[in-house]
């Protein structure tokens, strides 16, 4: 099977992300289709695709292109799951002409040895590190 990469919005099967983030992740559980969609809108997004354009991953970015870029949402489909596809996605949005930054973030529970690949370690110092979190707010 080919794959591609495309960061064209209108071939995301939005229903599909909105499924797999609310229902299948770890990290956004009962995320509402009006958020994943909010999200997708300010976001460079990434979906990988078969050669028959069926989709098999996807993951966005939030970056101001210069200094930091922050990286979301990175899932591959659990069918798909075991192939190397999530290796072949990350890879694409670390070499991305607009993601040639100095930091990139992520957060992870599960994928240590995936991103470590690419150069991520944790925080030097995470204490001088702050987050505000409104579970409120999905």
């Amino acid at each position: 099977m080919e794959y591609f990469i495309s960061t064209d919005k209108s071939k995301i099967d939005v229903a599909a992300v909105h499924d797999y983030l609310c229902h299948k992740s770890y990290w956004a559980k009962g995320r509402s289709l009006e958020r994943v969609n909010e999200s997708i809108e300010n976001s460079i997004c990434f979906g990988l695709y078969s050669s028959e354009n069926k989709m098999l991953g996807f993951a966005r970015v939030v970056t101001d292109k210069v200094v930091f870029a922050y990286v979301m949402d990175l899932f591959i489909f659990e069918e798909f799951q075991g192939k190397g596809l999530g290796t072949y996605l990350a890879n694409h949005i670390f070499e991305h002409q607009d993601l040639q930054v100095r930091l990139f973030f992520l957060g992870t529970k599960t994928a240590h040895g995936l991103y470590r690949k690419f150069g991520f370690s944790a925080l030097d110092v995470p204490v001088n590190w702050m987050l505000r979190r409104d579970e409120s707010r999905g």
